[in-house]
């Protein structure tokens, strides 16, 4: 009695932890917040924290330019929100940007072989819009690199006519490494439209070894074609080297405005 007893306890304690422990966790590993110098973002990372909460994410990644959140209160924050927060930098190698998740160091870290050094089981190298036009997308370096990335992001960035995401997945597919979606959120309403599902317990261990092993759905939609442009004019007039010019140009447009205005008035 006691021999059988223990079997269905032992079968019944691994189908729990095969199908129960193992959820599908709601993930997005490029975000932007104030904290970022680069760019004049809306909310800060407390703010970003409360509407990941709102909106049912389990783990994030806050992604700021070449700079990693430190403040120990900002992520028990996260934790008494029940989320995972992930340290993590969008970080620049000649321009061009890679996703580093988890790193306990980033000094240091400013060409590829430093990177590829650094790189271990507990962290991971994500491609952010690699193939978008644009010098910050590293574009043919992913081709000359292509052992240093753990996966391949699918910016959330691309309607039904415009997807530079489609080279993307050619890569992950030739090279057999995961695709997870990316946000890469610098105002509120991106944060939310693309984000990962993957299949791991709610710790920052397993989350990493099931985007390694592939474990991984992305779930998003494209956005309108007018959609795209009023957020990509959005985040220009948010970078402070290019507010200058942006509201120049806004200027002379609106000017311009006025005079066809005038002159219909005129006739």
């Amino acid at each position: 009695m006691s021999i059988i007893f223990f079997c269905n306890a032992a079968f019944f304690s691994a189908f729990y932890k095969k199908y129960y422990m193992n959820q599908l966790l709601k993930i997005d590993f490029h975000i932007h917040t104030r904290e970022d110098t680069d760019n004049n973002i809306e909310y800060d990372a407390y703010a970003l924290i409360n509407r990941a909460a709102r909106l049912s994410f389990d783990a994030i990644a806050i992604t700021n330019h070449n700079t990693m959140i430190s403040d120990k209160k900002v992520y028990a924050y996260a934790k008494k929100k029940g989320i995972v927060l992930f340290p993590g930098v969008e970080q620049s190698i000649d321009h061009k940007h890679l996703l580093l998740i988890n790193f306990s160091e980033i000094d240091g870290l400013d060409n590829y072989d430093a990177i590829r050094k650094a790189k271990n089981d507990t962290n991971l190298v994500i491609a952010p819009h690699p193939f978008f036009p644009g010098m910050q997308s590293l574009g043919k370096d992913m081709y000359l690199h292509p052992d240093l990335f753990d996966a391949i992001e699918y910016c959330h960035f691309y309607s039904t006519q415009i997807n530079f995401n489609r080279e993307a997945e050619r890569f992950a597919n030739k090279h057999g490494l995961p695709l997870v979606a990316g946000s890469d959120a610098h105002i509120q309403e991106q944060f939310g439209r693309c984000y990962s599902l993957v299949k791991s317990q709610k710790n920052k261990n397993d989350i990493i070894q099931g985007i390694k092993r592939g474990h991984v759905q992305v779930l998003t939609r494209p956005l309108r074609l007018s959609k795209m442009i009023r957020i990509y004019l959005k985040i220009l007039s948010n970078k402070p080297h290019l507010k200058r010019s942006f509201v120049r140009l806004k200027g002379i447009l609106n000017r311009l405005r006025h005079v066809s205005e005038t002159r219909k008035y005129l006739q």
